[in-house]
Parts: C-alpha cells; sequence; structure tokens
C-alpha cells in the first residue's frame, strides 16, 4: 500500500492505555484515525465505518480484544486485525481463534 492509499484508508485503534500515541503515529503517516477507548466502542465504531483496520488491544474495560475479534467474526465482518497487547498469548488460544500469525515478545 502507498501513501496514496493510506490516505483513503481508515483504522480504528482501541486501546484504553496508548492510542493516543498510536493516533498520533498513524495520523502523521497518512491514515485516517478512529479512536475507541473500550471493546464496546470498538464495536460500535468499526460497524459504524467499515475502517479497512482494526488495532486491538486484549485487556481492555468493557469487552475484551479476544471478544471484539470474536464477535466480528460471527458476523462476518472481515477487516484486517493487528492485536497490540503487552500479554502474550498461548499457542492454543490464537490457533482455536483461526489465527493463523502472531508475534510474541
Amino acid at each position: 500500500m502507498n501513501n496514496q492509499d493510506l490516505k483513503k484508508s481508515q483504522v480504528v485503534i482501541a486501546d484504553d492505555d496508548s492510542r493516543e500515541i498510536l493516533s498520533f503515529l498513524l495520523h502523521e503517516e497518512g491514515w485516517d484515525v478512529i479512536e475507541a477507548k473500550d471493546g464496546k466502542e470498538a464495536l460500535e465504531k468499526v460497524v459504524k465505518y467499515q475502517p479497512h483496520l482494526l488495532i486491538l488491544d486484549n485487556r481492555m474495560p468493557e469487552i475484551a480484544g479476544v471478544e471484539v475479534y470474536q464477535y466480528l467474526q460471527t458476523k462476518g465482518i472481515n477487516l484486517a486485525i493487528v492485536f497490540a497487547t503487552a500479554y502474550g498469548y498461548p499457542e492454543d488460544l490464537v490457533l482455536s481463534l483461526g489465527i493463523s500469525h502472531w508475534v510474541t515478545n
């Protein structure tokens, strides 16, 4: 994706702690950024704006990131999702969710 494409792309950042810095960085790169402070707000904004990308923290108030992911899957809402969390996922969990690629620290 080149910079012209990014200017037309929307991203929802769902994170209760570090969404402001992520928002700033992605906005500087040309993304149309929509912030969500918790999982409930993330679901509302994904449905409303239909973004190209969702950056999703797992540990959030209201609804956890994994639950947001599962809900989107059951509703057939397909978009690129990046889990951004300080907590690692056990291999069994990511495989059970159908996630084929992940990074741990």
